[in-house]
């Protein structure tokens, strides 16, 4: 029991911290407040002046990419964390025997128990038709993100569910995409830094960190621009991708599903 409590010690502080932190941000606007300044001031401005500040057509790239990249930065290193901490959980591997999980029986005319229960030629050609479509469409996806629906997060989203269907739906084939979990984590980390060092580079270039337009690149101003989104738009891709790909790794080494008797 005294166990117990002390381990909950450090919990109970952690969320009283938090409780303390939100406590101050009474400056906040009411959620739902149509009074907000997101809701008179905001949003018109952007819709007013997207284009001409970002040059870029989507207001939604405009936003999250360009007036709140250091958020959507954030958001890429949360993506990097998360991997990376998946993999230190999960860090001690069991015995390869005890992580095997074994198929149920499903029919009593099965040759024996392992019998791949989808196993088949069809499924395999299908499979490997399609990934290499899904990778063509991820990188429409990462290069029309700034003129259309896309972006970042989506492409890198895709590329990791062909990484998905090559080990989980046909492992025993030849794959588009093999990354071991060390190097998936350092691929997660350079997406990261691929967004960073866009925004050194317009500190180079005079700007502010993130400004665009300062890219030290012999470009226009609304050219420099669609070059620092896309950038940006690349290691997003780059960081979500490899970081889907190091959970699943991670997840592999813990358990796997066998068809094999």
């Amino acid at each position: 029991m005294a166990k117990k409590i002390k381990n909950a010690i450090p919990v109970v502080i952690i969320a009283i911290v938090l409780a303390a932190a939100f406590a101050r941000f009474d400056f906040l606007p009411s959620i739902g407040d149509p009074d907000a300044p997101a809701h008179t001031r905001t949003s018109d401005y952007y819709i007013e002046h997207a284009v001409k500040d970002t040059n870029s057509p989507n207001y939604v790239t405009a936003v999250i990419v360009d007036y709140r990249a250091f958020d959507t930065m954030l958001e890429t290193t949360v993506m990097f964390l998360a991997g990376l901490g998946v993999v230190i959980l999960l860090a001690s591997r069991p015995d390869p025997k005890a992580r095997i999980i074994k198929p149920r029986k499903f029919t009593e005319n099965r040759e024996h128990l392992g019998a791949p229960a989808y196993q088949s030629i069809n499924k395999d050609v299908m499979i490997k038709i399609i990934e290499p479509l899904i990778l063509i469409y991820a990188v429409y996806v990462l290069f029309h993100g700034e003129v259309s629906l896309g972006g970042g997060f989506q492409a890198g989203a895709l590329i990791g569910m062909v990484y998905i269907i090559d080990t989980m739906v046909s492992p025993g084939t030849i794959s588009l995409i093999r990354l071991p979990k060390e190097r998936s984590v350092a691929l997660a980390g350079a997406g990261t830094f691929i967004y960073t060092l866009t925004g050194i580079l317009t500190l180079v270039g005079g700007g502010v960190f993130l400004e665009y337009g300062k890219l030290p690149f012999s470009m226009s101003f609304e050219e420099k621009h669609s070059t620092g989104i896309l950038m940006v738009e690349v290691g997003v891709t780059i960081g979500v991708m490899a970081t889907i790909i190091t959970i699943l790794n991670a997840i592999h080494e813990r358990a796997r599903f066998d068809d094999d008797k």
